[in-house]
């Protein structure tokens, strides 16, 4: 059988099973080859290059993954940007319905590739490794389409500013005596750095827990609905 087709076999356990993803996780440039949308597919197409997993909603052309999410926060330490409803939501300014593992797959369905088996450096101040991404908010205030880039929600402390914009990298979680920890903690996106998470904040300071907070000007309110989009650097 070919490599794709074992892969294509494991994406179905694990959406079905609540499964693991090793196998995606290791083979991730086979995973891009998937055939989407096809017979008894979990991943649905629903627009020209445009795919729905659960409640996660990919796009191959634009290289985006949106999901819903809602303010869970609007004043206070954070230790997370985006955690899932189950996860640790007490340090999170976003909660979510949408599964972790639905992210993972899309976000390899796309072609990233994550750390692998790259470890987390020592340092604070080295690289992370995995793939850059872009996050942004999307909403909507008396019908109007608001968006902003996540960092302008998140105030650093240290230096007294929002955090500064760029990049946040997707590392992919890991896999632990067959438990895919991010699904298992509920833990997507890290300020804090969390080898655990999907995706982690790489900017200076990542290791203090006691300097990020909720910047809450233009923030929607507690509760409110919101679109998160996870852009691939190209």
């Amino acid at each position: 059988m070919k490599r794709c087709s074992v892969i294509w076999l494991h994406l179905n356990l694990a959406i079905r099973l609540g499964g693991m993803l090793t196998c995606l996780t290791a083979q991730t440039a086979d995973a891009a080859d998937i055939p989407l949308g096809s017979t008894n597919s979990p991943v649905k197409q629903i627009g020209p290059g445009v795919f729905e997993l659960g409640r996660v909603r990919f796009d191959k052309t634009q290289r985006t993954v949106r999901f819903p999410a809602v303010i869970n926060q609007t004043n206070g330490a954070i230790e997370y940007l985006i955690v899932t409803s189950y996860g640790k939501t007490h340090e999170s300014l976003l909660r979510t319905e949408a599964e972790p593992y639905h992210i993972q797959l899309a976000l390899l369905l796309l072609g990233a590739k994550g750390a692998g088996t790259n470890p987390f450096p020592q340092s604070s101040t080295a690289a992370l490794p995995g793939d850059p991404v872009e996050i942004e908010l999307h909403w909507k205030t008396n019908g109007k389409e608001t968006q902003a880039r996540a960092e302008d929600f998140v105030y650093n402390l240290e230096s007294k500013s929002v955090m500064s914009r760029g990049q946040w990298i997707y590392n992919g979680s890991r896999v632990v005596a067959g438990a895919f920890i991010a699904q298992q903690d509920g833990s997507i996106v890290s300020v804090m750095v969390d080898a655990d998470a999907l995706i982690n904040n790489p900017r200076p300071g990542r290791e203090n827990d006691k300097i990020w907070q909720v910047h809450s000007e233009a923030l929607p309110a507690l509760g409110a609905g919101v679109e998160v989009i996870i852009g691939l650097r190209r």
